[in-house]
């Protein structure tokens, strides 16, 4: 096989082919053209151009979020590797597993005026698993050495728990030369453990067949049709109730599915028999604010967060049992042996959540078109079985509020919550999977990012739909931004940007809806067949939609 003569560049290759790697995203330079050669002549792995790098870092995020396995970013020297930083990060909070390699000058070039260098080991560290940097020579003992690194640096995308490691490879000139090698690399295999519950798992089963109030709640994540069962158990008991989000891609009628909706039932009145004394967390990312702070004011007598990774996970102030394992593992040891009581628990939530659904079906009849009635139409209408990316951040809280019945799955970027590669995310898992994929998203996140677009690796069965509400929105909402006119305009950032001319200038269909009528209209042009993506501009009143929300808050709450 013909590859670099650079061997730590031929050996990164090699293994990563050796160890699952199949999708190299590669920008483009020339410190990293020994990484070019090595990966673009590997036969088992598919090499995709992104030029912008830290659109790269989150079209590769989206890629290993639906392909469940390490993806490969390449960049050359210099600045290269900061701008992967915002997806890094994003990816080390989703746990998403990115084999970052980094193309570096010699070190002895670093702070010596040498062109496009700057400190690049351990430049990520902070936000990266694991971070190694390769040797430059190749004499026998460095080969052996590069090529232990390499193994422990692809292993650590994937274990213990999956996300993202940097591999920085410094190279001296000449860089484009190439050789023949025959021999298969070392592959040192890892021998993934499982873990378990110590054997006292009876009394947690008697902690909750005798708790009257357990509450479960279940952070961002796409869980097994297995574990989705273990849940309908659990809620099926009396003194049972699962809460899940969007993002919990657990939409089941026995689960209340719209958090921050349905915690507006609660009042002086209900509230004790709604506090749980237990707390069961599990997941990624909760979007709801408002069930954080309750949860934090309520303070649970006993909240046991159960992640076989994260440690001492105090995101509501109340932990009692950090349960290291992962959550399948840990529902399992109560099949059978968790019993009914004679609490009402689980029924006390249902009737709250069946009475919050009433009155916001009665507002929403009454509502005018905005954001709120916009994102009623989106959720009816998006096609059964599509996957749904939700920007950051009324996007992700909108869809918050609504049943999710047509078995579609939701994604977001909730690691860190930033609005920088939403649509980037969204390009990069739309390849990966090929299946109807929609992005909803705001003006400011669509135009921050616009150049997602700026690839050959865009599916036709991406369909984005922009709310463009003239601004960042969100501000208008929460509580203090928009008290001050002056300094209103800082935060919202208004912009004059002509959205469906920069959509055009990609070559993309772009449709436009400014009314219901015109919206639903736009929607079935939208979801026809396309060649390329296709974009969606909504247009919806800037002082309409926030002032719409506080009301409905305020009437879900006066029921």
């Amino acid at each position: 096989m013909v590859t670099s003569d650079h061997f730590a560049a031929a050996e990164l290759a090699r293994l990563c082919a050796a160890k699952g790697v199949r999708h190299a995203v590669i920008s483009p330079g020339s410190r990293n053209a020994p990484l070019v050669i090595a990966f673009s002549k590997h036969p088992e792995i598919q090499c995709l151009q992104v030029i912008d790098e830290r659109s790269a870092g989150f079209f590769a995020l989206g890629l290993a979020q639906q392909s469940y396995q390490p993806v490969a970013l390449i960049c050359t020297s210099g600045s290269a590797v900061l701008n992967y930083g915002p997806a890094i990060a994003e990816a080390f909070y989703q746990r998403i597993p990115l084999l970052v390699i980094s193309a570096d000058r010699p070190e002895e070039w670093i702070d010596q005026g040498e062109g496009q260098t700057i400190r690049q080991r351990n430049v990520l560290a902070p936000h990266v698993k694991e971070s190694v940097q390769l040797p430059r020579h190749s004499d026998g003992l460095s080969r052996w050495d590069c090529g232990r690194l390499i193994n422990k640096a692809i292993d650590a995308t994937l274990l213990p728990v999956p996300g993202p490691v940097q591999v920085n490879v410094p190279f001296n000139e000449p860089l484009y030369g190439t050789t023949e090698v025959k021999e298969d690399p070392r592959v040192i295999a890892p021998m993934p453990v499982a873990s378990f519950l110590l054997p006292d798992k009876g009394w947690r089963a008697h902690q909750l067949s005798t708790s009257l109030k357990v509450m479960v709640l279940v952070g961002q994540g796409v869980w097994s049709e297995g574990m989705k069962k273990q849940l309908q158990q659990l809620a099926a008991l009396p003194q049972c109730t699962v809460f899940t989000e969007a993002t919990s891609n657990l939409d089941v009628p026995e689960f209340i599915t719209c958090i921050d909706r349905a915690i507006e039932g609660v009042n002086a009145k209900n509230e004790n028999d709604l506090k749980p004394d237990v707390l069961i967390t599990f997941g990624g990312a909760i979007v709801s604010k408002r069930i954080k702070g309750l949860l934090r004011k309520w303070k649970p007598a006993q909240h046991w967060h159960v992640d076989a990774g994260e440690r001492y996970h105090d995101t509501y102030q109340s932990l009692t049992h950090d349960i290291a394992v992962e959550p399948h593992i840990f529902l399992a040891q109560f099949e059978g042996q968790v019993k009914g009581n004679e609490s009402l628990y689980g029924e006390a939530w249902r009737m709250v959540d069946k009475r919050m659904l009433e009155v916001h079906q009665r507002i929403l009849k009454a509502t005018p078109f905005c954001d709120l009635t916009v994102f009623e139409t989106l959720l009816e209408r998006i096609p059964e079985g599509s996957d749904i990316h939700l920007a950051n951040s009324t996007a992700a809280r909108y869809a918050q509020l609504f049943d999710r019945t047509k078995g579609q799955r939701f994604f977001s970027n909730r690691g860190t919550s930033g609005i920088d590669g939403c649509t980037s995310t969204a390009v990069g898992a739309a390849f990966a999977t090929g299946k109807p994929t929609t992005l909803i998203t705001g003006d400011v996140a669509f135009c921050y990012d616009s150049n997602a677009f700026w690839n050959n690796h865009l599916s036709p069965e991406l369909k984005v739909i922009v709310i463009d509400n003239g601004g960042g929105n969100i501000f208008r909402y929460i509580d203090g931004p928009d008290r001050d006119p002056e300094v209103l305009p800082w935060l919202e950032s208004p912009h004059k940007r002509d959205i469906p001319a920069m959509v055009k200038s990609f070559g993309l269909p772009c449709y436009s809806a400014n009314d219901e009528a015109s919206l639903k209209s736009a929607l079935d042009q939208l979801y026809k067949p396309h060649d390329t993506p296709a974009v969606l501009h909504i247009t919806t009143d800037a002082l309409v939609s926030p002032k719409v929300l506080r009301v409905y808050f305020e009437q879900l709450r006066s029921e």
